[in-house]
């Protein structure tokens, strides 16, 4: 497992030890600062894990479902069912365990590419470039006591993931955030599928803040925790390099809200869509539960 203190490479989250027929073992787990595994390294290492058992053929659709949290003192294994096989088409179910118990579940579909009609009617706004932009660390440094403390610490930490908010100046009171975000260490990661797997596990970074964007200050505010979530891909595109988010929540209620997400590459492509629902509690809640009063800390990581 990943030693104490350490940031795992985009290269680790995707090596693996087969284990068995269709069985792999992650080698490396990504912590969410909140101490489970980070959702993300799920969706791209079952993704990765599926690949090994297919065709050459890109991935065009994934969805995930998140059991229970991931431990990170625990290796986690990938098994894989192979579901459909055809001349054009595959499909792939894959469970992740851990101590035995099944803590993520993933279906996804494979294409070969053919010829056919093509458009895309949304087209995304690139300005301003992300070498203009302050990242998180220089967002939470610029801002100084004007943060809570908790997301100045959240923002100051290392993450294989870097992120730089296109309307820094409003980014904590708009609704509608978007992101620029790619994987650094995503370079030395060879394979267009691997970096569909790089991509899947940047989608889940920040998807639901924009529920929480929408009643962060509600009661107190709200710990968010993901339930599942949905990726098409449209096109290739590399996770090293940047990759614009757009992200929105349209709806939210009965203690859950849904999130919406277009990535685009810099060229203005829209290379994939994604959707996620999330469990919602008010951190008052929380507490009252807890007995511990209104310092106890949320399970899960909390989103600005």
């Amino acid at each position: 497992m990943t030693p104490a203190g350490q940031i795992p490479t985009a290269q680790e989250l995707l090596m693996f030890e087969e284990i068995g027929p269709d069985r792999f073992r992650a080698c490396f787990n990504l912590d969410n600062y909140a101490g489970a595994a980070f959702g993300g390294q799920l969706l791209g290492q079952a993704l990765a894990a599926v690949c090994a058992t297919v065709a050459d053929w890109p991935v065009t659709s994934l969805n995930g479902f998140f059991f229970r949290a991931g431990k990170l003192d625990a290796p986690i294994d990938y098994v894989v069912e192979r579901v459909s096989e055809g001349r054009r088409f595959a499909s792939r179910q894959v469970t992740a365990h851990q101590h035995d118990r099944p803590i993520f579940g993933l279906q996804c579909s494979f294409h070969k590419p053919e010829d056919g009609a093509a458009h895309q009617s949304d087209r995304a706004d690139l300005s301003p470039p992300p070498e203009q932009l302050p990242n998180l660390r220089e967002f939470a440094q610029a801002r100084g006591d004007s943060l809570p403390g908790i997301l100045r610490d959240l923002f100051s930490r290392p993450f294989p993931i870097e992120l730089r908010p296109l309307r820094p100046d409003s980014f904590l009171t708009e609704t509608d955030r978007d992101l620029w975000i790619r994987v650094p260490s995503g370079v030395d990661v060879a394979g267009g599928r691997n970096h569909q797997a790089l991509l899947a596990m940047m989608s889940d970074y920040w998807l639901p803040g924009a529920i929480i964007a929408h009643h962060g200050r509600d009661r107190g505010g709200y710990s968010v925790t993901s339930l599942n979530h949905s990726l098409w891909f449209h096109g290739p595109a590399r996770a090293d390099e940047w990759l614009l988010y757009q992200t929105r929540s349209h709806w939210s209620g009965k203690g859950r809200g849904l999130a919406h997400g277009l990535i685009f590459d810099r060229r203005g492509r829209l290379v994939a869509t994604a959707m996620q629902e999330a469990l919602l509690k008010p951190l008052s809640a929380l507490a009252e539960k807890s007995g511990q009063g209104a310092g106890v800390e949320a399970p899960v990581i909390r989103l600005p």
